[in-house]
């Protein structure tokens, strides 16, 4: 049997509470304070040991242990809320770096903002620092947006109330995607443009909060090339254990789903990408949760098709993802069972794995 050790993922509800603007519900009651430093800044990281069985189909007796993978990721963030500049970075192989500064209404104005630059965190979907849920997989899992969703530019984000409601709004510009040539299909995790000769995407988002439900809308448009455009949406919706209402309580649930169209090449060129999830917690205690999620992604179909039968292969897919999570502090441990199924081109790809993570 072989380990996978990686050094991953700060936690996210940690940053979550430090990115203005970036979460109208909370996703963890146990938010870790980081390492202090000088200066008002804080160092986070997580170190996971994983243990894995891979290449099977039903049955883990009959696959392999995973190969080992190693990842480093340590995150420095400085935004005190004294002073309007803020600092945020990946800082082993400069994932993603933010500065910025941000900007209030007063105490008789309850609305705040920010403007930063970089290589931004791109405010696309619920998730300000990695994408866990589109096609029903989560951070290397995923196969539809980057693990880090960043890319240089600028953005600019206004938060305020309205009675019971949050509101957020958020604006950008970056280095977008672009295509090789103007029949080429257009991969969302890997096909950035350069950034001495970039393709630039404007997009926005538009988050409501009410109470534990949180309304997440986000669009973008990409000009690819060879008079290619991308039009890029997801919707997201996330309950987050209603107070009052036995058993409602005690349960947590998201949904979305994310289309890419790619049009401008005409008649059976153009095409878009569709993936979707669900997922449902629940928690008997607050150290304890079992989890359901599944998810669909679906490549290449052609405009005006619901599923294009003719592009169909191991890049459509599901998977049906079966958990149970006890958390502590900064230590967690789950178990997890992975269904994977494609389209066509089946492949024996099912997962089992027992994750045992420490947080700061």
């Amino acid at each position: 049997m072989t380990f996978r050790l990686a050094t991953g993922f700060a936690l996210a509800a940690c940053l979550l509470l430090t990115t203005p603007g970036s979460a109208l519900a909370a996703e963890s009651p146990h938010a870790k304070s980081g390492i202090q430093l000088p200066g008002s800044f804080m160092l986070n990281g997580r170190f996971d040991v994983a243990y894995e069985r891979v290449g099977f189909k039903g049955n883990p007796a009959d696959g392999s242990d995973a190969i080992a993978n190693y990842h480093h990721f340590l995150f420095l963030t400085r935004d005190n809320g004294e002073d309007p500049f803020f600092l945020r970075a990946e800082l082993v192989d400069l994932s993603f770096y933010e500065f910025g500064f941000t900007f209030d209404g007063g105490l008789e104005h309850p609305w705040r903002g920010n403007f930063r630059a970089g290589k931004i965190m791109v405010p696309f979907g619920p998730e300000p620092l990695f994408h866990k849920n589109y096609s029903g997989r989560e951070a290397f899992d995923n196969e539809v947006l980057p693990t880090f969703f960043s890319t240089l530019g600028i953005a600019g984000n206004f938060t305020t109330t309205l009675g019971p409601l949050r509101v957020t709004t958020d604006l950008y510009a970056i280095q977008g995607y672009r295509v090789k040539d103007a029949t080429a299909s257009l991969d969302l995790k890997t096909g950035f443009s350069r950034a001495d000769d970039p393709e630039i995407g404007v997009g926005g988002r538009v988050g409501l909060g009410w109470g534990p439900i949180s309304v997440w809308y986000s669009a973008m448009v990409n000009e690819l090339g060879f008079g290619r455009t991308l039009w890029l949406q997801a919707l997201d919706i996330s309950v987050w254990r209603i107070p009052g209402i036995p058993v409602v309580e005690d349960l947590v649930l998201g949904l979305g789903g994310l289309r890419a169209d790619v049009s401008g090449g005409g008649s059976g060129i153009d095409f878009y990408h569709f993936s979707d999830y669900l997922y449902l917690r629940y928690y008997p205690n607050d150290w304890l949760y079992f989890q359901y999620r599944t998810g669909l992604r679906s490549t290449d179909n052609k405009r005006g098709t619901f599923i294009d039968d003719t592009r169909l292969d191991a890049s459509d897919n599901s998977t049906h993802n079966f958990g149970v999570v006890a958390r502590w502090g900064g230590m967690s441990a789950g178990l997890y069972y992975y269904l994977n199924f494609e389209k066509a081109d089946e492949v024996d790809n099912d997962l089992l794995r027992l994750l045992v993570t420490y947080e700061f």
